[in-house]
């Protein structure tokens, strides 16, 4: 026989099947495409290069999503500063508030005295002529808590001076009945059951006084009108003179105010007018004042950080310029009045931008001029430093309307939205890489097909030629 050769190539890469069949490509767990023909791995490449390009809209949106994530990051350590301020400004007007002011009183045993927000400084008197005294009554018997014929508790009356009020206890002892008032008409009366035996032949009785001072009459009646308390001692309402004015006024409480935030409490009569005295206190306002120098300094340094060639992730946005022009308001605030800058008070701005506090030039302001001081400060409705300051944070840190806050969701929400692009993009990447997967696999298994008919032929050739050279050597 003739000799018979093949022109086609020879593959090692493949394994021969004498079926002809073949494994189409697939995808391992980790989403690579494997195949079983020798162009499997250029069918990888492909797959790679595609996908690699389709991915590249969702590099540069993440790394757009990471510098704005950077800024949202550096803006709420921004806002965590600017808080601190406005907190430190609160602590100001919280000391020049009445409520921090001091109070000394010349006759303490008389009058005690408060204050609070309102308060002014100055000197006041007053003459304590009667401190007045509670109505009272006691169940004249021991208490009877039998109950009624029916089994049912008994129906009281309890009567305030020529006012009657109706009421029914759980039952009728005499701590229930006195819990019962105590609850339902506790604003008027104080009720207690008080043993006047001992502890082994107890003897309960009803105690009633009065909540505020003044005559009237207290009393408990059953169900039939019948008294069940005496003795009754009426009441007598306070009387006190201030500042000689030569008017006595009469009060149902202790508690009197004879200016506003100023609170006395009448303790005895005293022998003549008591002197009390409202200062504020130059300590607090320090403190107030130290504290506002270092949360100003510290938002100052954090805005910093956000210029020069080390510049945070705010570096070249608008709103580290607006930041640093309202701080700018607040230190070089000034006003046409006797002190007119915060430098008067001890707030000194240095060419490095930080404020520094001197103690002692408050103390001289405040000792020399403490209407001065108070008039410069003023409120934070009010007006002055408080006022322009207070109005200017709220500007930053409204929860609706401050720059700060506004600032802060709208890169929340940039992100929000990038972070919703990136999902979508990346979902249609995922689909592309399994469209090519397949794609590729029903290409990757017609070659195999081939490459296995190849095999199988170039095997039979081969066979053929074997035999024929066996045969010609006969």
């Amino acid at each position: 026989m003739g000799t018979i050769s093949s022109s086609l190539p020879t593959s090692t890469t493949n394994s021969v099947s004498n079926t002809g069949s073949s494994s189409p490509g697939s995808t391992n767990t980790t989403g690579i495409f494997t195949g079983t023909s020798a162009y499997s791995q250029d069918f990888q490449n492909l797959i790679n290069r595609a996908v690699a390009i389709a991915s590249l809209p969702i590099q540069l949106l993440t790394g757009q999503q990471t510098t704005l994530t950077n800024q949202a990051n550096e803006l709420s350590t921004i806002d965590t500063k600017f808080a601190a301020l406005q907190t430190a400004l609160q602590g100001i007007s919280d000391a020049m508030s009445g409520s921090s002011y001091q109070t000394s009183v010349s006759d303490p045993k008389s009058v005690s005295a408060s204050v609070s927000d309102g308060a002014l400084e100055g000197d006041y008197s007053i003459n304590v002529e009667n401190v007045g005294s509670y109505a009272t009554s006691l169940t004249t018997t021991s208490w009877d808590s039998t109950a009624d014929p029916s089994g049912d508790p008994s129906t009281y009356s309890l009567m305030v001076g020529t006012q009657s009020y109706s009421f029914t206890p759980a039952d009728n002892s005499a701590a229930t009945v006195a819990s019962a008032i105590n609850s339902q008409y506790g604003n008027m009366v104080n009720a207690t059951a008080v043993n006047v035996g001992s502890a082994a032949s107890p003897v309960y009785k009803i105690s009633l006084q009065s909540t505020s001072l003044g005559a009237t009459t207290l009393d408990i009646q059953n169900s039939s009108g019948t008294s069940l308390q005496t003795p009754q001692q009426a009441g007598l309402e306070a009387e006190y003179e201030v500042d000689n004015s030569g008017v006595t006024v009469q009060s149902t409480s202790r508690t009197v105010t004879i200016s506003t935030g100023l609170d006395l409490t009448l303790l005895a009569a005293s022998t003549g007018p008591v002197d009390v005295t409202v200062t504020r206190s130059t300590a607090a306002l320090g403190t107030a004042l130290s504290t506002f120098a270092d949360s100003y300094n510290a938002a100052v340094d954090e805005l910093g950080k956000q210029r020069g060639q080390s510049a945070g992730p705010l570096q070249g946005q608008v709103i580290v310029n607006s930041l640093s022009q309202a701080l700018s308001s607040l230190s070089t605030y000034g006003s046409g009045e006797s002190i007119s800058t915060l430098e008067g008070l001890g707030l000194k701005l240095e060419t490095n931008g930080h404020l520094t506090y001197n103690a002692m030039t408050l103390l001289a302001a405040d000792f020399s001029n403490s209407a001065g001081v108070a008039t410069f400060l003023g409120s934070a409705t009010g007006g002055g430093f408080l006022k322009a300051a207070t109005d200017t944070l709220n500007g930053l840190e409204d929860p609706t309307t401050g720059l700060i806050k506004t600032s802060e969701t709208d890169l929340q929400s940039q992100i929000s939205n990038l972070g919703a692009t990136i999902t979508t993009k990346q979902n249609k990447v995922s689909d592309l890489q399994l469209q090519l997967q397949n794609q590729m696999a029903q290409a990757d298994a017609s070659i195999a097909s081939m490459e296995q008919q190849y095999s199988y032929l170039s095997s039979m050739f081969s066979a053929m030629q074997t035999a024929d050279q066996m045969y010609s050597n006969e």
